[in-house]
Parts: C-alpha cells; sequence; structure tokens
C-alpha cells in the first residue's frame, strides 16, 4: 500500500512538473504547489511572486509588466537569492540561533511606523503583495543580518596595516560632500499634502503633521551628489525652512521641506578610521559569506520546480 501511495503522489509530482513547464512565465505567479524547497521547507509561488515585486518594483503598481524572457530571469535570480536565504534560515534554526518572534514583530512595528495608520496594508494591497509573504522575507532577511552579525562577524579580524592601506588607496572618499537634511511629504492626495507642508514649514512636529493629514514623511539626510534629480532641481533654490511646491509623483503628490544644508568637510581620523574599518569588514564579511554559502549549498537538499531549474546558477537578471 505504500509504494503505490509513493507511486501516486510521484505521478502527480511529474504531472504538475510537466504542466509548469508549460505554462509562460507571468502564469507561474498564481502556481499550485512550490516553486522550490530547502531541507523540506518550501519556497511558494506566491512568496517569489511577492519577493520579485519588491527587488524589481520598488513597490510601485506602475510599473511595466517585463516580457516573458526578463519575468522568467527575474524569477530565477530571485529564487536563488531566497535558496541562499532559506540556506541560512535553516542553518540558524538548527544551530539555536533561530529568530525569536519578538525581534520580527519589532520590526514590522518599526517599518509601519513610517506610515500613517492602514497606509501600509494598502501599499501591500497596491502592489500585489500578501502579507504573510512578505513577513516570511522580513525573517528571512532579519536572520541573515543576525547570522552576519553573530556567526560570521566574530570571525573577522582587522590589523593596523590594513587600515593604513586602505585609507591611503581611498583618500578622497573621507572628504564629506555637502549634506541636504529635508523632509519629504507623500500623499495620494496634492490638498493633504500641501496642507502638511505648510504645517512642517511653519516648525510644526512631523509626527503630528503626520497623523493630522494622514500623509508619509520622511526625514532624509543625503549628501547633495545623492538626491534624486527631480528632487535636488526642488531643493536646490531652498533656504533652510523654507518648503518646496507640491510635484506630482506618478499617482502621488510630494513635497519637501528643507531644514538644512551644511557645508561640504573632511572627516576627523576617529571617523575615518571607524569608516576604514567598517570598509573592510564589510569586503571581508562578503568573502567570508561567499564562501560558506558554497559550502552550505553542498549540505542542504534543494529541490526546484523544473521551470526554474537554474536558479542556483542565475546571473544578475537585468531590470
Amino acid at each position: 500500500m505504500k509504494r503505490k501511495r509513493n507511486a501516486h503522489t510521484s505521478l502527480l509530482t511529474l504531472c504538475l512538473a510537466s504542466v509548469l513547464l508549460m505554462l509562460p512565465p507571468r502564469d507561474l505567479r498564481g502556481a499550485p504547489g512550490d516553486a522550490a524547497e530547502v531541507d523540506g521547507q518550501g519556497i511558494s509561488f506566491s512568496e517569489l511572486e511577492s519577493a520579485r515585486i519588491s527587488l524589481f518594483t520598488g513597490f510601485s503598481p506602475d510599473t511595466a509588466e517585463p516580457d516573458d524572457a526578463t519575468l522568467l530571469s527575474q524569477y530565477r535570480y530571485v529564487l536563488g537569492r531566497m535558496i541562499e536565504e532559506a540556506a541560512v534560515c535553516r542553518y540558524m534554526e538548527q544551530n539555536g540561533f533561530a529568530l525569536p518572534p519578538e525581534a520580527l514583530e519589532e520590526e514590522e512595528r518599526r517599518i509601519r511606523a513610517d506610515y500613517p495608520e492602514g497606509a501600509f496594508d494598502d501599499t501591500l494591497i497596491r502592489s500585489g503583495l500578501e502579507i504573510d509573504d512578505w513577513r516570511r522575507a522580513l525573517y528571512r532577511r532579519l536572520s541573515v543580518e543576525q547570522f552576519l552579525s553573530k556567526v560570521l562577524r566574530p570571525e573577522i579580524t582587522i590589523t593596523a596595516d590594513e587600515v593604513q592601506q586602505y585609507y591611503l588607496a581611498h583618500t578622497d572618499e573621507f572628504v564629506v560632500p555637502e549634506l541636504w537634511h529635508f523632509l519629504r511629504i507623500l500623499g495620494r492626495d496634492s490638498k493633504t499634502v500641501e496642507a502638511a507642508r505648510a504645517d512642517l514649514a511653519a516648525g510644526a512636529d512631523a509626527a503630528e503633521a503626520r497623523k493630522k493629514h494622514l500623509v508619509t514623511i520622511q526625514d532624509i539626510n543625503m549628501s547633495i551628489d545623492l538626491v534624486p534629480e527631480e528632487l535636488a532641481a526642488a531643493l536646490a533654490p531652498l533656504a533652510p525652512g523654507k518648503a518646496s511646491k507640491v510635484i506630482k509623483s506618478g499617482q502621488e503628490y510630494t513635497a519637501l521641506v528643507l531644514l538644512t544644508k551644511t557645508p561640504p568637510s573632511v572627516l576627523d581620523p576617529a571617523e575615518i578610521s571607524q569608516r576604514v574599518e567598517r570598509a573592510l569588514s564589510e569586503e571581508k564579511m562578503r568573502s567570508i559569506y561567499e564562501d560558506w554559502l558554497r559550502k552550505r549549498l553542498k549540505s542542504v537538499k534543494v529541490r526546484i520546480t523544473p521551470a526554474l531549474a537554474d536558479a542556483r546558477n542565475a546571473g544578475e537578471a537585468k531590470r
């Protein structure tokens, strides 16, 4: 009886795989079953689509749908990353480092705090994301961050000679360009954005303005060379405390309130030392992490649906 049941299950699996192979890439997002399994834990097609949206559309519902070839390439690339994250999660769970539920809840609260009440869920819905898929993606990201800090970071050592050599080769990186500190107001109605802009320009508290007008307010401190061109053009003529006009951006409206402009400067030695050590740590971390992943992926059992079978070796997908 057991052999018959296993044979029946295998037949269903083969039939499902054959169907998936015939589906166009855009139909995979609603396909049954899992896109992959890592040590028996599934990654659903719904999770895969949510991760693809997060990476390639930036939560913008206005992003044009890619053609079939690009979509398939995106799926394979994203699935490859998800398999790597899942392998890390399994390691953490098996070795007593599993992310506690309260850490996930705290990070979700922190993210939601940047949105007016209800706006975060509306953003997910407009983007076509399921909250459970989003939470699983958040769990994987936080697990990887914890793995890097608790497992790999203690293995990294940096010598004084390495710090000196790095500094001499990158002296231009330690000049701080002009910094702009500003508030960006986002909303779906121009009048509410305009009202929030007026309150903020008059010195109102950002949290109070967010609740009063039900808008998103981002507090941004950014070097002038990184400010997007459209925002830079609106900020350039402003004096501190002044606000830009309301700008239409896709289906949303935005306005800016300049807080300060800080002239260019050279970092002090302590800050330079910290930045050099951080850069060297990141370089070594990437190398150690890549080596660890290569070994780890040889020891876990990975099953990938035939429709995406080369996901583990997928290269960078074109956006």
